[in-house]
């Protein structure tokens, strides 16, 4: 009878044992799921959002590292035209790699442009200035080099005169 009681208790370790066997497997698949697999639906969806904004005009970077500008979109066959300096390549939509839309930067705010205008006519203005110091410099450069010149040559003269006495 002990025997048998022996046997009964353990079935039930070994009972125990598959259950902390099924626990870490199921902790291993939760840890798969957020190292690679969210992470990577993020990416896809990201993707697809920019994807979805591209528009005409835009410039687009391929897989194959062609530059370009996009010329039209055909959402349906899903196929862009990019336009390579003149030369129109049709691609897969899957094949773009990165978009830099250009209507961004026309969308600013006015006060942001008054800003950015302001800052220019400030720049300008500045190396303005700053080509009136360098050619004050030059000037003043081209006068000392003048006098230098003159003085050297007022002596060689007197020198002369000492020689042949």
């Amino acid at each position: 009878m002990e025997n048998l009681n022996m046997l009964t208790l353990g079935a039930g370790a070994g009972a125990g044992g598959s259950m902390g066997l099924l626990i870490f497997v199921v902790i291993m698949f939760v840890g798969m799921y957020f190292i690679s697999i969210r992470p990577q639906k993020k990416q896809q969806q990201k993707r697809q959002e920019m994807l979805k904004e591209m528009s005409k005009g835009d410039k687009v970077v391929t897989l194959g590292g062609i530059k370009g500008v996009v010329a039209s979109i055909d959402r349906d066959n899903k196929e862009v035209v990019v336009d390579c300096d003149g030369i129109y390549l049709t691609f897969d939509l899957n094949f773009i790699r990165r978009t830099t839309p250009v209507a961004a930067g026309a969308t600013k705010p006015a006060t942001d442009k008054a800003a950015e205008d302001n800052k220019e006519v400030k720049n300008d203005a500045a190396k303005e200035n700053a080509k009136a110091e360098v050619s004050d410099d030059t000037k003043s450069d081209e006068t000392e080099t003048k006098e230098v010149t003159e003085k050297v040559e007022d002596t060689k003269p007197a020198d002369s005169k000492e020689e042949t006495k």
